[in-house]
């Protein structure tokens, strides 16, 4: 005979913790009802009750008495199916929960079903972590859903994060158009409210400038890409913020950056990346504060009688990059001067007859306060300093490196070079990019056939040790070997382990791969490669032209199957 709620002996279940078996009961179909917080229940039912139909109900609901009825914990679904087929009796477990217990349960079997989507796991988190006892006390933190869940701390972090996704990146990622880790990287990343924008950026890359490697196999774009979109729009970096960090006045309410919980470095559980960059998550405070120095500064430039460039005036003075070009017609008035023994600042200098400033901004929206040459120029004469006596005190090298010195007004300036079509900028960078790493990868290869006592070898790795700087020489040398970084490991560790599975001369190689990619961040102007890579493409016998043919060949096949895919059909 059935159980019902009224049954003595299913409504004393005890719930202290046992490891026995809980009874299963056959409960009345007709005497048990839903849970209000079961959200699961309304997909697709058609296959389970087939299945219902050709092998009955194979594991028992859960459910809790209700005054004199059941309420369903989990397996609503199950119940449903049953009830469509119009079965009397449905087999079920009886526990007495309170409503976070049942809650609890309820996060169990969703998340211990087998490959529960992470948007279904994260939404089931987040109804545990805002539930509140009667004092209105939270009963979970993440750290408790992890014990109950049987996760770690970080998976529960991680798969919160999810909940903040738009309703767009939700259908999208439920479509399968984005990874777990795609969408987490978005919901880390980009604020909510920003999110739709992002897709849509997102999906644009995917389709004009996306190579293949960077698609899956239904065209869309991976996490790599992902993260490029990302760091590219919307991480912004604090070392690369245009106004004060600390600035807790800049925009009321916003506080300063400096201890911000937006900021990745204030966030360690979603961001635990040992090589994880300092950056904000919060792009719309980012560009309120953004728009708000840039007042501030139009403000104090037309107060103290100077101009303001419009953007496409200030993209010219800039040549489109971060930095004055070396053959500007400007002065930073803020800069140094780097003829000045002292390195006093161009302001300082000029005292009460510095010229009005004329305010511009480099492309990544920092403001500087400019003034030509020629007026800083007679601005230090009448000051009382001479450019020539500057230049005789000053001690030779005192230049910071890369910088250019004033120099004599009256040279004739080069004509700054035109600005370059975004996509061919990227697909020349590509090249190049790739072009050097083919060219190394030639010179390991004829060291490595080198005998052992080659004195080029010698040369070359004293030579780079001596000029070169580290910058990712490892991080690359890992890269070009295994294709990534191995996740959770450093990249010294994995170049060590690569090191210990390799002999002598494949060693040597790897001796001047580094030394060599050390050197390979310093270009000049009038170089096509690195000093230190040009001289083993010279001692080597290396066709780095023909080298950088086949690169270009490649790229541009590459591009241009990929634009014809991109092209609607009969354009």
């Amino acid at each position: 005979m059935p159980a019902t709620a009224k049954k003595g002996a299913v409504r004393n279940v005890k719930r202290r913790p046992t490891t026995k078996p809980i009874a299963v009961a056959l409960l009345d179909v007709g005497a048990i009802d839903p849970s209000p917080d079961n959200r699961q229940a309304d997909l697709d039912l058609a296959p389970l009750v087939e299945s219902v139909r050709t092998y009955g109900i194979q594991m028992p609901i859960k459910v809790r008495p209700k005054g004199d009825r059941f309420e369903i914990v989990f397996g609503e679904r199950r119940w449903r199916a049953a009830k469509e087929l119009g079965l009397d009796t449905i087999p079920a477990t009886v526990e007495d929960l309170t409503d976070e217990e049942a809650q609890a349960r309820r996060l169990l079997e969703n998340t211990q079903r087998k490959d529960p989507h992470a948007l279904e796991e994260a939404e089931a988190y987040e109804r545990l972590l805002v539930m509140r006892d009667r004092r209105g006390k939270a009963i979970h933190t993440p750290e408790s859903i992890a014990q109950v869940a049987g996760r770690s701390p970080a998976h529960i972090y991680n798969r919160l994060k999810l909940t903040a996704l738009a309703p767009e990146l939700r259908k999208a990622f439920y479509a399968g158009e984005l990874t777990v880790t795609g969408a987490f990287l978005i919901a880390r990343g980009i604020p909510t409210a920003l999110q739709a924008e992002a897709w849509a950026r997102m999906k644009r890359y995917a389709e004009e400038e996306a190579y293949d490697d960077e698609l899956d196999d239904g065209g869309h774009l991976g996490t790599a890409a992902i993260e490029t979109v990302i760091e590219r729009d919307y991480a912004f970096r604090l070392d690369g913020a245009p106004f004060p960090v600390g600035d807790a006045a800049l925009v009321a309410g916003a506080g300063p950056c400096t201890t911000c919980p937006k900021r990745s470095v204030n966030q360690p559980a979603l961001f635990s990346e040992p090589d994880c960059k300092d950056v904000c998550t919060d792009v719309a405070c980012w560009r309120t504060k953004v728009a708000a120095l840039v007042d501030r500064e139009r403000r104090e430039v037309f107060a103290a009688g100077g101009t303001v460039l419009l953007q496409e005036e200030s993209r010219h003075v800039f040549n489109g990059g971060t930095t004055l070009p070396w053959n500007s017609l400007w002065i930073d008035l803020d800069a140094a001067c780097p003829e000045h023994p002292d390195r006093l600042p161009w302001r300082e200098l000029l005292g009460d007859f510095c010229p009005p400033p004329v305010l511009a901004f480099t492309s990544a929206g920092k403001p500087m306060r400019l003034a030509k040459k020629e007026e800083v120029t007679d601005a230090l004469l009448r000051n009382g300093n001479d450019l020539g006596v500057l230049r005789a005190r000053a001690e030779p090298g005192d230049a910071d490196d890369g910088e250019e010195p004033f120099g004599d007004v009256s040279d004739a300036p080069r004509t700054p070079s035109p600005a370059q079509d975004p996509a061919e900028a990227r697909f020349a960078a590509d090249v190049s990019r790739m072009s050097r790493q083919r060219i190394l990868t030639a010179v390991v290869a004829s060291a490595e056939a080198a005998p052992a006592d080659d004195n080029r070898f010698v040369t070359l790795v004293y030579e780079t040790i001596l000029h070169g700087g580290f910058h990712n020489a490892v991080v690359d040398a890992v890269k070009r070997r295994l294709g990534k970084v191995p996740k959770g490991e450093q990249p010294a560790a994995a170049l060590a382990a690569i090191a210990t599975t390799i002999e002598a001369p494949a060693l040597r190689g790897l001796v001047l791969e580094l030394c060599l990619s050390r050197a390979a961040y310093f270009v000049m102007s009038s170089e096509k490669y690195p000093r230190d890579l040009a001289r083993a493409i010279e001692a080597y016998g290396i066709d780095a032209a023909g080298i950088e043919r086949a690169v270009a060949e490649e790229l541009g096949a590459k591009r241009a199957a990929h634009l014809a895919k991109a092209r609607p059909a009969g354009a």
